[in-house]
């Protein structure tokens, strides 16, 4: 474990403690009344690391041995864990998560990121984007970028322009500043779900669906390139696997993982998209679909202009959307987007902006299986929606 590890976890906890009254406000309202946001925090090092590095982390935060084991005894107690002795030879977490305790970990990541729109304020006309995971974020921002500002030749990039404004808690108040300090209409990235972000009048949310399957490989060899960019081992995950559709199957099956934020697997990414599709009569709350963009960029772009109340000149709509094409914004990669959210070379940031790579990997029973994993997670018309020229299963 590298010192710098060290001093991200450290920062990390001083961000969930600066946020405890709205972190345990959110685990009170799911009948969470008996742990604090530190111990939460805790109990995910406790789960996540071995007991040594468990004790470094927690020695980082101020905890002597003796602290770290009155703090599992009562989290055991309190039913949030079981903890086990280490295993000689064997390098695995300290304790083992019971479903109480799997469910406050879960709870406290995007309770600490809605943290950072709890006392955000938003002005009339705001924008934001809110999408799972590699479904068209990027894309979108550009779109809207190129409405804002009506030309190509944007005054920034990107992440400059449309600030993810819960990235990095520990960072929240400089990203709010950023945001405080622009002029232009703003559009803010986020990857929270409708239900985690302030409901506001005076802004419309822009939320994209992808299939999920291509979503997801995507996602893959996202982290596959974030990988060999700092030269770490080449998995899309902490468990690693041996090839994209093992790591697909393996994707559709998990309900929960503790090396996986959440917003990145199935369920959450279909939850996202079912609130927002149960949502879709209302007039702050707009719907895209990568497909759309992909037959009819123009048509989405002249429909998205007039959901804002933005009015463009006829004549400077084909540079517009020439410059939200795939080729012109891999071409423009390193001013658009100089490094990824994961630090991953820009060039490799837009792979193929294609559809069906997810699908093709899939037998047919390995498809119907998907199929079958979806429809317990959204309704028909939700699915029907988001799958488009996928009727299989």
């Amino acid at each position: 474990m590298s010192d710098e590890h060290v001093k991200t976890m450290t920062a990390m906890y001083r961000a969930v403690v600066d946020s405890a009254e709205y972190i345990e406000s959110r685990y009170s309202a799911a009948g969470l009344d008996d742990i604090s946001a530190g111990e939460s925090f805790l109990l995910g090092i406790l789960a996540r690391h071995d007991r040594a590095g468990a004790l470094r982390l927690l020695d980082g935060l101020g905890f002597a041995e003796r602290d770290v084991v009155a703090l599992a005894d009562g989290l055991g107690r309190r039913g949030y864990l079981r903890t086990r002795a280490a295993a000689p030879g064997r390098s695995r977490p300290a304790a083992v998560l019971t479903k109480r305790g799997m469910t406050v970990v879960n709870l406290s990541e995007y309770a600490l990121r809605a943290a950072s729109w709890a006392d955000f304020p938003l002005r009339e006309g705001d924008i934001i984007v809110s999408t799972p995971v590699k479904c068209g974020t990027t894309w979108t921002q550009m779109i809207c970028a190129l409405l804002v500002f009506q030309t190509p030749d944007l005054p920034g990039s990107l992440p400059d322009l449309s600030p993810w404004l819960d990235a990095e808690p520990v960072a929240r108040r400089e990203t709010a500043a950023a945001l405080a300090a622009q002029t232009h209409r703003r559009f803010i990235k986020t990857h929270l779900p409708l239900s985690e972000l302030p409901a506001d009048d005076r802004v419309t949310y822009v939320v994209v669906g992808r299939h999920l399957l291509d979503a997801a490989i995507s996602y893959y060899h996202h982290r596959i390139n974030a990988a060999e960019h700092h030269e770490r081992p080449a998995s899309a995950n902490r468990r690693g696997s041996s090839s994209p559709r093992n790591w697909l199957l393996q994707w559709i099956a998990t309900d929960t993982d503790l090396h996986a934020n959440r917003g990145h697997l199935l369920p959450d990414m279909l939850g996202h998209l079912s609130e927002a599709w149960a949502r879709r009569a209302d007039p702050g709350v707009v719907l895209l679909h990568y497909e759309d963009l992909s037959a009819d960029l123009e048509g989405e772009m002249r429909n998205l202009a007039a959901r804002l109340g933005i009015s463009v000149p006829e004549h400077a709509w084909p540079a517009l959307v020439k410059a939200a094409t795939f080729s012109e914004m891999r071409s423009a990669a390193g001013r658009l987007q100089p490094e990824d959210g994961l630090g991953g070379a820009p060039e490799k940031f837009f792979r193929k902006g294609t559809s069906g790579s997810g699908r093709s990997l899939l037998s047919s029973a390995e498809l119907a299986y998907y199929h079958a994993r979806a429809a317990q997670l959204a309704p028909p018309d939700c699915l029907a929606w988001l799958h488009r020229e996928d009727r299989s299963g």
